[in-house]
Order: structure tokens, then C-alpha cells, then sequence
């Protein structure tokens, strides 16, 4: 199957489960961008590619490590890392976070939040809470 074909198929999937009622619009997008990009679990990856290697954007590594904790402690089921990355971490960046977001409403708010911290960082427009399953940090 070639990559076009692939996208396609993905795609038309995709848009049967949005169809369907069974996968929201902003998750759509989200599920396009990852097949797009790798996407790893944010602080194993920084844990692995070590203090002299990978960062988020223009953080160090030491502010990279602690928004990643800050995205757990607000309550986040999963962070990762996403972006083009080698096998091996080491002098890499990524200036995207995906979390995957909790149901409880409290969490949510904290998450969509810190989200707002950063886009008024980066000047990027901000998500609104639809019961979407991601939110995407944008660190650019």
C-alpha cells in the first residue's frame, strides 16, 4: 500500500468514526497530525535522551522534565512527546506535547489552563473543553 493509499484509508476512517459520533472534531485533527509525526512518551523520552539532549522547544532540559511533571500534576492520563524523533534522543526537540486528557472536569480545567500559559508564550489560538480525548500543546 502506498502512502497516499494508506492516508486515504486512514483518513476515510477517520471520518466514518467522526460520522458515527464516536470521535470528536478536535480529536480528528489530532489523530492527522499523529500519523504525521512520532510520538513518544514525553518523560521517558526525556529521561532516556538525558540533561545535555532532548528539550521542549527553547526550554532546558531540567523546565522541559518540569512541565511534563505539570501536566501530570494537573492530572493528565498521558504525556508524550510528539514531533519527528530519531531512535536515538540525543540532541533532539520537540515543540509539541500531546496530552491525553482525564474525564474528571476539575483535572480538565487545570490542563486547558495550563494550555493557556503557554499559548499566551507562543500566540497560538486556544482549544475549548467539547469532551475531546487530547489537548495538544503547541510550544512555538
Amino acid at each position: 500500500m502506498s502512502d497516499s493509499e494508506y492516508f486515504s484509508a486512514a483518513d476515510h476512517e477517520l471520518n466514518a468514526r467522526m460520522a458515527r459520533g464516536e470521535l470528536h472534531r478536535y480529536d480528528w485533527g489530532v489523530e492527522r497530525i499523529k500519523r504525521e509525526n512520532d510520538t513518544l512518551d514525553a518523560r521517558e523520552w526525556l529521561e532516556a535522551a538525558g540533561e545535555d539532549y532532548g528539550v521542549i522547544y527553547e526550554l532546558s532540559h531540567e523546565e522541559s522534565l518540569d512541565a511534563v511533571e505539570e501536566c501530570y500534576r494537573r492530572g493528565a492520563v498521558l504525556v508524550e512527546a510528539m514531533g519527528h524523533l530519531p531512535e536515538d534522543p540525543a540532541d533532539n526537540s520537540v515543540d509539541m506535547l500531546l496530552i491525553t486528557l482525564p474525564s474528571d472536569k476539575a483535572s480538565r480545567e487545570l490542563l486547558f489552563e495550563l494550555e493557556e500559559l503557554i499559548a499566551g508564550m507562543s500566540g497560538y489560538q486556544l482549544s475549548v473543553d467539547e469532551g475531546q480525548n487530547y489537548l495538544l500543546l503547541l510550544f512555538k
